[in-house]
């Protein structure tokens, strides 16, 4: 299905390429199938200074704004917020398509949702008012309660929207208290996934004999769980024996933890590496030669690094968050002994292994390919500006 006619959209977003991020990167993807169909589409982000810039390979005009935090007690909104607001006011878009709850480019939109004109929809990546870590008590009791303000206004932030597109339909914990919401509320809604990304080494995966690695992909953030992943290492008969690779964006000081963990936990230099910076093609590379993927983050919806595991056929084994439970190709768990008997299983039953190899890749290729969910998401818009339409 394609859209009658084009239209002008603002999407919004806190964060986009070339500062690498998963919702940025998810949000890159968004823009560049609806710009496929010659809308007019123009990106408001983050800068840090008020810019205004052009992406000839999208062909979209993006615009800055050096504005941080979000409408909460806990991370106030900062910046030039002024600049923002009256570029929205005085903005005439067809459709407007907010990124993310809890970030001041959203939150803005909020406060003057009357006013914008447009079809509004908020493109839900899950929200996280109600997040509980259990490692952390206190400091997680006061973050619920700074959000308490805020989370007793999304009913009333949802009735305005003229639509709300989520990743899935439900997941294991809060982070889609808003799904259940808009159901109560007959807020149309609509599920449009992530993608998995393009490479073409997928279309040809390395079987299980050509692959002699174990990675795990994530920002050096404690958030992001790497303790998770070198514990159910350390517990796996994979220990020593077979390597383990660790990506993630930037070293940072918890990238030094990590390494001091890793020894306590006698893993050996030789068998242990972190890289930093490595991206695009070369880390999709390095999924092609793995034998397991190992994500321990605290709390996610859907994350990318998962779907681009499945696309390479390389079997997962993750900490039990967001949607994971309901994604083929590995297993979600709830503890580092669990993860470590699931990779050993992995390890040691090749018919184990082909299992979640073809089944990652069966659903990689069915629901989370780039034609598959732009076909969705087109969709979604026409119907959703369907009155606009001549």
């Amino acid at each position: 299905m394609s859209l009658i006619r084009q239209l002008k959209i603002l999407i919004t977003t806190p964060s986009f390429p070339p500062f690498n991020s998963g919702l940025g990167n998810a949000v890159y993807q968004q823009v560049k199938m609806l710009s496929s169909f010659r809308n007019e589409v123009v990106v408001a982000t983050a800068g840090n200074k008020r810019n205004i810039r052009f992406d000839n390979s999208l062909n979209v005009r993006i615009e800055e704004f050096n504005v941080m935090g979000a409408d909460s007690l806990i991370n106030p909104l900062q910046g030039d917020v002024d600049s923002y607001k009256k570029f929205l006011l005085e903005s005439d878009f067809d459709l407007i398509i907010m990124n993310a709850w809890q970030t001041w480019s959203t939150d803005i939109c909020f406060k003057y949702l009357n006013e914008i004109s447009g079809k509004k929809v908020l493109y839900s990546h899950c929200i996280s008012t109600n997040v509980f870590f259990s490692e952390q008590p206190f400091k997680s009791l006061l973050r619920y309660l700074l959000w308490r303000p805020y989370f007793f206004k999304i009913k009333s932030i949802l009735k305005k929207l003229d639509a709300l597109i989520c990743l899935a339909s439900e997941g294991a914990d809060s982070r889609f208290d808003d799904v259940k919401m808009a159901y109560k509320l007959e807020i149309p809604l609509y599920i449009i996934p992530n993608t998995a990304s393009n490479n073409t080494s997928y279309n040809d995966p390395l079987p299980i004999e050509s692959r002699n690695q174990i990675i795990s992909v994530g920002s050096y953030d404690w958030q992001k769980g790497h303790g998770f992943v070198l514990r159910t290492y350390a517990l796996s008969i994979a220990k020593n024996v077979i390597p383990l690779k660790i990506f993630g964006q930037e070293f940072t000081p918890y990238t030094i933890k990590l390494k001091e963990e890793a020894v306590k936990l006698g893993i050996e230099d030789d068998f242990l590496s972190f890289y930093e910076g490595v991206a695009g093609v070369d880390l999709l590379k390095e999924y092609s030669k793995s034998l397991a993927f190992i994500y321990g983050s605290r709390t996610e919806c859907q994350p990318l690094v998962i779907l681009d595991a499945m696309a390479s056929g390389t079997p997962f084994i993750s900490r039990s968050t967001g949607c994971i439970d309901s994604l083929p190709g590995g297993i979600a768990v709830i503890n580092e002994e669990i993860a470590a008997i699931s990779l050993d299983n992995i390890i040691e039953n090749e018919g184990v292994w082909k299992t979640f190899h073809a089944d990652g890749l069966i659903a990689a290729r069915t629901n989370y390919t780039y034609e598959t969910v732009c076909e969705r998401f087109n969709s979604a818009i026409s119907d959703i500006c369907n009155d606009s339409l001549v």
